[in-house]
């Protein structure tokens, strides 16, 4: 069975994974944003249709060399241990490999595509493995192809001993058919120093990826909650609706894209279940016969470590009660063992 410390370090990673994920998306967006001889058009999270008539929502999208080709960078946060899921992740970048229409150009169409998919550096050699067996069968052969390529990105310090940390972003597999994109990130890959990685850290919060529910909770707590608060009081509670903390939510984390409103980095459903799972925790309570309202205590979490830390820390000390009623609940009753000699049987005075 897991120790606590070892499910915290689990849940911190997984809160740090996701963090530097989004990290990883507003840094290639502003890249290529900011270098329009490499790319005429970027975009986040935006809708194009491929020719078996399905949606596809890709992280990044841009247009190259006059709005002519088209690129859809995809992120993964973390994958599957398990080689079926992981197989299965894999094949799933087929749908980007279709030809697609609806470009943020003039026709909305563009002469080909290519595929890039990012992942961070732990599962770079399994996901290497598994493309290059996946890509032996017919209908995925695009990935041993020109066209596309996996990249990976890691977060490390300058020096060993400094607290400084950069992020770097390279080539692991195949390759695009653009030069100035291969130029960029070969040979030494992408680099961003600690500056720019928090900047991109305020910029973004969420990708499209439902994030770990600490990860919602720590924003909602850091961000969202902390703005109710009446500077006039000290510690108080507040009674706020849902519908209230998801509109605010949208003014923090607003659309990728600003012409399209409608979209906001943060989905109702991860506020839905964030709160729930602080009303679990007791960190909110909730008014009698109200049940779309919170009653939260603003601030709401006390703590000498950083939010994200204190939420693991109670995260994983409810899985293990969890666990551990689970194991007893499981265990199969025992009775006692009474021996009951047989008629035949002698007793041992008879041998006396």
């Amino acid at each position: 069975m897991l120790s606590l410390h070892a499910l915290q370090q689990d849940c911190i990673k997984e809160y740090r994974r996701y963090a530097d994920t989004v990290a990883v998306l507003s840094a290639l967006y502003q890249v290529f944003r900011k270098n329009p001889q490499i790319v005429s058009y970027v975009g986040i999270e935006q809708n194009l249709r491929n020719d078996e008539g399905n949606t596809v929502t890709p992280d990044i999208v841009a247009l190259c060399e006059a709005n002519t080709k088209g690129l859809v960078i995809e992120l993964k946060s973390s994958l599957p241990f398990s080689e079926s899921l992981l197989e299965k992740e894999i094949k799933e970048t087929r749908k980007f490999a279709i030809p697609c229409h609806n470009w943020k150009n003039a026709t909305g169409e563009v002469d080909y595509h290519d595929i890039i998919l990012v992942c961070h550096f732990e599962d770079a050699e399994r996901t290497v493995d598994m493309i290059k067996k996946v890509s032996q069968e017919k209908d995925y052969d695009f990935l041993a192809h020109e066209g596309f390529a996996l990249w990976t990105w890691t977060i490390g310090a300058a020096k060993a001993g400094e607290r400084k940390e950069h992020l770097i972003v390279y080539p692991s597999y195949g390759k695009t058919r653009n030069a100035n994109i291969e130029s960029m990130i070969k040979p030494t890959g992408l680099v961003l120093p600690e500056e720019s990685l928090t900047y991109l850290r305020f910029l973004f919060t969420f990708t499209r990826a439902k994030p770990p529910i600490h990860y919602t909770m720590a924003t909602l707590i850091q961000n969202v909650f902390s703005s109710f608060q009446d500077p006039t009081k000290g510690r108080a509670m507040y009674k706020l609706a849902t519908d209230l903390i998801y509109q605010r939510a949208n003014i923090f984390w607003p659309s990728w894209h600003s012409f399209d409103q409608a979209t906001i980095q943060a989905k109702r459903g991860w506020i839905s279940e964030a709160l729930e799972t602080m009303f679990a925790l007791d960190l909110i309570g909730k008014p009698v016969g109200e049940p779309d309202y919170w009653l939260v205590p603003i601030p709401t979490l006390r703590s000498r470590e950083p939010v994200q830390m204190a939420l693991c820390t109670m995260l994983s000390k409810r899985q293990l009660k969890v666990t551990e009623r689970r194991g007893l609940r499981g265990r199969p009753r025992t009775r006692p063992i009474r021996l009951k000699p047989h008629p035949k049987m002698k007793k041992l005075e008879d041998f006396l």
